[in-house]
């Protein structure tokens, strides 16, 4: 039996969730929005850290609790074609199926329940919010506002091997770098970043190919 880590944002969902939120923050010009896509780019292309592009983004604009709540909604029917039945078959032949992302606590809970897979294994951005639901800080206790690996590195999980990364960024070819995840797998549906294939061990287009490429690695 294996663990597989699957990022979020690109992957199990077709966006990015926390761009597609803050998106939809009353007052923003075209050009913030424009600047806001950007940012998310960068960050995952490498050429910003996560822990900056995060903070960038929240500078321009800042989510309600209510907003996050509406997406989460949202995204809970609208996942990557097949991604339920993948996530159901893997949890049916006994591996251990994890979320690790950037995107925002709340969201990949509200998702990631749906999917049947355990709070204890989604794990993402945690946000602290006032009482009118307004963003107050970001909790950096666990690490997962600074960087996927230095969360992990803090919460120290204990993985079924062989562990296996599924994402379509350099956060998620990272994992593999500093150890976590024993192969990566670029998923490429959504988004096609040519510095993430050059690394993996394997591609994947869509889901139905993704089942393919696991069912080889987890052999």
């Amino acid at each position: 039996m294996g663990s597989i880590i699957f990022d979020f944002d690109s992957t199990l969902v077709p966006c990015e969730s926390l761009e597609e939120v803050l998106g939809r923050a009353d007052g923003l010009t075209p050009a913030e929005i424009e600047e806001l896509s950007e940012i998310t780019t960068a960050g995952m292309e490498g050429r910003l850290s996560f822990e900056d592009s995060l903070r960038m983004r929240l500078g321009i604009a800042s989510p309600t609790l209510q907003e996050v709540r509406g997406l989460a909604f949202e995204l809970a029917s609208s996942l990557s074609t097949g991604a339920a039945d993948l996530v159901g078959r893997l949890h049916g032949a006994g591996h251990d199926v994890w979320i690790v992302s950037g995107g925002l606590q709340e969201i990949l809970e509200a998702v990631g329940s749906g999917l049947g897979i355990p709070r204890r294994r989604i794990h993402g951005v945690v946000c602290q919010w006032r009482p009118d639901g307004s963003l107050d800080a970001l909790d950096t206790s666990g690490g997962f506002a600074v960087s996927k690996v230095e969360g992990l590195t803090r919460l120290g999980p204990a993985f079924q091997r062989p562990v296996i990364g599924v994402g379509d960024g350099m956060t998620d070819l990272a994992l593999r770098e500093a150890g976590f995840v024993d192969h990566f797998v670029a998923y490429t549906e959504h988004a096609v970043r040519e510095s993430v294939i050059e690394g993996a061990d394997a591609t994947a287009g869509n889901m139905a190919d993704l089942d393919l490429v696991l069912e080889k690695l987890l052999a």
